[in-house]
């Protein structure tokens, strides 16, 4: 599913803060206009969600004083502030998204190779034969709570269309092999294992009411799953947190992000690869040659791996201030896959933020 032929300057802004002496803290509690939030005590200048604030070019007496409130100590010349790890997501506004979401409780690594703990995020929508009662797991997913999962909209609206109906998500999923689950470190000798994974029923699934399976450019690529029971949280089962809707297409082009699934071959682990964020307009003007039209709400990315990883609805994930945000979900791309000449299309998710929380209920 889901393939298509290949065709600081701050400046005086600082003197806005009081230096204090307070020592730096790991771990400190982030105070935001909308709520609090757990974050990390670090410079002025590599905290995104501040350095914004100071950028604006007339920050009000609200942002001076936010930004007094958040100062934790210093260091050097550096002014450090508390800088929230979600920082700027949607998550914080909505009563049915949480706040705890996106931590990396695993060792990061560049290695195509996951660890068992690595994207708890990560689903697997299950789909049903009509003709034969046969389960099969047709594309991927990533969970935003304990009650909905994001995927691709093709992915629900191509049920239909292939005689398929969507019955489940798996979540705690690591390798398809084996349940449970079990990973052993050399370095440790020892094995981490994770609970057996849930296979949780599907309530409701509905496609953005502007997707339209016939348009090639597949724009408005994003559907939401709403799961009939509760997902049980854990290490190994986790929601990513939700980008803020004006997180622009240009802010990521020349990001290294990651995404990752079961599409590989070689193994039945999850897999992950690194992609580049390209430009949107680069990216139009090569699909356009075969009538594909790249709109704003879309992401173009390259991939780096030799193997096809992402499962069609997967996430698109960035890292930034110590956690991780769902920038896009794998919408398209060339075939066979990857090809170094042609990018990934991925739905843009913080497109869609007001759209989510609006199909969002208890």
């Amino acid at each position: 599913m889901g393939s298509f032929p290949a065709v600081l300057v701050v400046g005086s802004c600082l003197l806005l803060l009081t230096l204090g002496a307070s020592a730096q803290q790991l771990n400190c509690v982030s105070k935001l206009q909308n709520g609090r939030i757990t974050g990390n005590c670090i410079s002025i200048r590599e905290c995104d969600y501040f350095m914004r604030i100071l950028t604006s070019g007339n920050p009000t007496a609200s942002d001076r004083s936010l930004l007094r409130e958040n100062q934790c100590g210093q260091r050097g010349k550096d002014v450090l502030v508390c800088c929230p790890s979600t920082a700027g997501l949607g998550a914080l506004t909505h009563p049915l998204l949480p706040t705890d979401c996106g931590a990396a409780r695993w060792q990061r690594s560049n290695d195509t190779e996951t660890r068992i703990r690595e994207f708890p995020w990560l689903a697997l929508i299950e789909y049903t034969k009509a003709s034969n009662g046969e389960k099969i797991h047709g594309c991927g997913g990533v969970l935003i709570s304990e009650r909905y999962v994001l995927t691709a909209a093709h992915c629900v609206v191509q049920a239909t269309t292939n005689n398929l109906r969507i019955t489940a998500v798996r979540l705690g999923e690591w390798d398809t092999s084996t349940n449970p689950d079990c990973q052993f470190h050399e370095d440790t000798q020892k094995a981490d294992c994770a609970p057996a994974y849930q296979d949780i029923d599907v309530e409701e699934a509905v496609s953005h009411p502007l997707y339209n399976s016939s348009n090639l450019s597949q724009v408005n690529d994003i559907a939401l799953i709403r799961l009939a029971t509760p997902a049980k949280l854990n290490d190994y089962v986790m929601p990513i947190c939700l980008p803020n809707k004006q997180l622009r297409a240009d802010e990521l082009e020349g990001l290294v992000t990651e995404q990752a699934g079961w599409l590989a071959k070689t193994s039945p682990r999850m897999r992950k690869n690194f992609v580049t964020i390209s430009s949107i307009a680069d990216c139009h003007l090569k699909y356009s040659a075969h009538k594909l039209s790249i709109q704003a709400s879309q992401l173009c990315g390259f991939v780096s791996s030799k193997e096809c990883h992402g499962n069609s609805g997967g996430p698109l994930m960035l890292f930034k201030n110590d956690a991780y945000l769902l920038g896009g979900l794998v919408s398209f791309g060339p075939v066979p896959c990857p090809n170094p000449d042609w990018p990934d299309v991925y739905t843009r998710v913080a497109s869609f933020i007001e759209w989510i929380h609006d199909s969002l209920r208890e």
